[in-house]
């Protein structure tokens, strides 16, 4: 999909915006559904399971946060080389791409046989429920292993859906993660419970029925880049099993920021969870609870930041500032203005979304509590994640890195501890912290947008190959 064109009026960009937006919406609700699915259907076991789902995917998601580094510099440069019409080049780095997480999922899977009970005996080392330590320890190993596997199909699914990205296509994405979530549902009926032919395997059912619909979403995905679709094609030209250490130079130089920003986050999520276990299981269960209705409610901005990405790459490397500029604004004043009402209605039924979950007396008012002081935030946060596509999009990646790494660390968990432990305000605290942290990077966000510096960045050169971006 092209983003040039002649007609700038404020109309025709709005169009633009939410035809690419809605699809990315929905495609990244429906990725957070995989896990969110897996925490409700767990939830009706017995023992603290969500706990133990909710404690391994924040070890998981750290991970997985390295990989980063490659989603977001294929994206961002698919969309410079698509907006500069040099579908070769486009081509190529899709496959150099792929290649790279073939790799990266077989070195993940390693990681997670070697490393996963240490991982989460250090999690849980401020916990002091042995009853409950024990089982999120069992439960938690094997959940681990069998979702870090997937992600030898994850991985590639991450790139194919980066780079219909960034050639503006988002209805493919949004198929494969239709598909995706019918099959993890379906398969997580069956293995958690016990149906029909299958087994009763608990938590390892939740984890096994994510692994088979990463396994699903993966093979159609390569299955329609061999067709051909939307100026990309795996087709034998552009196989090849030698690394381009030009390409791959050119990815990390853009996507290791992005990286480094991920884990700052999920690090800082790891912090606070450890000292939440130390509260006890209750306030655990709550976390996680809390964690997975804000996930599902800042899939708006997440799609909204997608769109700027785009947009703002392929105006720029068509050679147009001024559009990617006017993208960006835009964008954000459309996600604010839709995210109102919907952060007014998830503030007052705030108790049923959280019933979904849970309904344990001892949980659901701690968790009601928390849900209303993070979603009043929502509309501060859309405008970060929008602010962030737009900047990814630039390639100016190192400024969001900066300021996540001083909001998540230097607010969120600084004061979280503060507020939670020392002044005893326990899970609130945590929250009110986190409140704390996304207008600080709010306004470090609007700082650099103001600026005009991400303008300047170069990304491509077309008779250097890629030389600008790893000088």
């Amino acid at each position: 999909m092209d983003v040039v064109q002649t007609d700038l009026s404020i109309k025709a960009m709005r169009k633009k915006i939410l035809i690419l937006s809605w699809p990315a919406i929905i495609r990244l609700f429906l990725q957070s559904m995989v896990g969110t699915v897996d925490v409700i259907m767990v939830g009706k076991l017995t023992g603290p399971a969500i706990g133990a789902v909710g404690v391994s995917n924040r070890i998981v998601f750290i991970i997985i946060g390295a990989f980063t580094a490659l989603s977001v510099g294929s994206t961002a440069l698919v969309a410079h080389y698509i907006g500069a019409k040099d579908i070769k080049k486009g081509n190529e780095i899709l496959w150099q791409s792929i290649l790279i997480s073939l790799i990266m999922g077989i070195g993940i899977t390693v990681v997670g046989f070697l490393f996963s009970e240490s991982l989460l005996k250090g999690m849980l080392s401020l916990m002091d429920d042995k009853e409950g330590y024990d089982f999120i320890i069992r439960e938690g190993v094997v959940y681990i292993k069998i979702v870090l596997t997937s992600m030898i199909f994850g991985f590639p699914m991450m790139i194919i859906n980066a780079v219909f990205q960034g050639v503006g296509d988002m209805k493919t994405p949004l198929y494969l993660m239709i598909i995706t979530n019918i099959v993890n549902v379906i398969f997580n009926y069956l293995l958690i419970f016990g149906h029909w032919i299958f087994p009763e395997m608990g938590v390892a059912g939740a984890a096994l029925g994510t692994a088979i619909s990463r396994m699903v979403g993966c093979l159609i995905g390569v299955g329609i880049l061999i067709i051909g679709k939307s100026n990309l094609k795996l087709t034998f030209k552009y196989l090849s099993f030698k690394l381009d250490t030009v390409i791959i130079k050119a990815i990390f130089k853009i996507g290791i920021p992005s990286s480094v920003e991920q884990f700052a986050r999920q690090g800082s999520q790891i912090i606070i969870t450890i000292f939440v276990a130390g509260l006890g299981a209750h306030a655990l269960d709550a976390n996680e609870i809390v964690m997975n209705i804000n996930n599902l409610a800042i899939m708006p901005g997440f799609g909204f930041g997608v769109a700027a990405l785009t947009l703002v790459g392929q105006s720029l490397g068509a050679g147009d500032s001024d559009l990617a500029n006017r993208y960006a604004k835009q964008t954000a004043l459309i996600g604010i203005v839709l995210m109102l009402p919907i952060t007014i209605s998830m503030f007052i039924f705030a108790e049923p979304l959280v019933m979904l979950f849970d309904t344990s007396k001892a949980v659901v008012p701690l968790a009601v509590t928390v849900v209303r002081i993070i979603i009043i935030t929502q509309p501060i946060l859309t405008l970060i994640l929008i602010l962030a596509g737009a900047l990814r999009g630039a390639g100016d990646t190192m400024w969001v890195m900066i300021s996540t790494i001083i909001g998540n660390w230097g607010a969120r968990v600084v004061l979280g501890i503060l507020f939670g432990y020392y002044l005893g305000i326990g899970l609130t605290g945590f929250y009110l912290a986190i409140g704390i942290d996304i207008i600080v990077r709010a306004l470090l966000m609007l700082y650099r947008f103001k600026s005009g510096k991400w303008k300047n960045i170069k990304v491509l050169s077309k008779k250097d190959k890629l030389k600008e971006v790893i000088n």
